[in-house]
């Protein structure tokens, strides 16, 4: 993605400018703050900013200190390039610039670390007011098993390198999509509706291109692993005890109530059986 593109970039697409900005802040250090690099940082930052607070609430005081942090580092990284490019005799003198480099990997750090704080309170933010589905207490994809799902995308992740029927581009695409689910996954407050949905999409995108390319490829395979995901979701997520079913059902008009005590135990089976994998 050019740094134009990123700039036409709506702001609600959060993922997108949090993945970019921070891949651009690691970027910018480890090539030890290159010239052309660091002219972009007002107009990515802005953007960043502009984004968080379209997320959560971030006091005025709090804007400005990283503002203002941003700019010092900009005037601190000129005054670095001055004094670099002046004679030996001139820096010995006047300036330190072992010091100065020293004074401005430390409000980078600064810069960095208060980025991360503010991506972390926008996804508490968002998942707190986006709403899963709710059925009582018998739906509670909270008590999902993150460990094994996590583990089965990570698989189809490799399953997908491993093809060899799509272009790397598509790859790519497909990849950066379950990494950020995999993001999403690390998230205290989970929004599973969404976790579900993009599992289930990426579902049907391996099945079509699947389809094309005909026989039993690593993209079918993927494709197994995030079903068996969205199992795992499905066995984890319903709790059913007495009040869930007393709250959910018509107990009355159901025929069959016992087997839903045999549901109740092996449902209780299973989910032991996967906390012990």
């Amino acid at each position: 993605m050019t740094f134009n593109e990123f700039l036409n970039i709506e702001s609600d697409n959060s993922d997108i400018i949090f993945d970019y900005y921070l891949s651009y802040l690691l970027e910018l250090s480890t090539k030890d703050f290159p010239y052309e690099e660091q002219l972009k940082l007002k107009g990515i930052s802005g953007k960043y900013i502009n984004c968080i607070e379209k997320i959560t609430y971030i006091s005025k005081e709090k804007r400005e200190n990283y503002k203002s942090l941003i700019d010092e580092f900009i005037v601190e990284i000129r005054n670095y390039r001055r004094i670099k490019n002046s004679s030996k005799f001139i820096t010995a003198l006047f300036f330190s610039r072992k010091n100065k480099i020293f004074h401005i990997q430390e409000i980078f750090e600064e810069i960095y670390s208060q980025t991360l704080e503010y991506i972390n309170e926008a996804s508490r933010s968002t998942e707190y007011s986006t709403d899963n589905l709710k059925i009582n207490d018998f739906y509670k994809p909270e008590n999902s098993n993150k460990k094994l799902i996590k583990k089965l995308i990570q698989e189809a992740i490799e399953l997908i390198v491993d093809d060899q029927t799509i272009t790397e581009k598509t790859k790519k695409q497909i990849i950066d999509y379950l990494n950020r689910v995999l993001k999403r996954l690390d998230f205290e407050h989970t929004n599973w509706s969404k976790i579900i949905g993009n599992i289930t999409e990426i579902i049907l995108v391996l099945g079509a291109l699947g389809s094309f390319v005909g026989g039993i490829t690593p993209l079918l395979q993927a494709k197994e692993k995030l079903q068996e995901s969205t199992v795992i979701i499905q066995k984890t997520s319903i709790n059913l005890n007495y009040n869930s079913i007393n709250e959910t059902f018509n107990i009355q008009n159901i025929e069959q109530i016992g087997e839903l005590n045999t549901t109740i135990l092996q449902l209780k089976q299973t989910n032991n059986k996967i906390e012990d994998e």
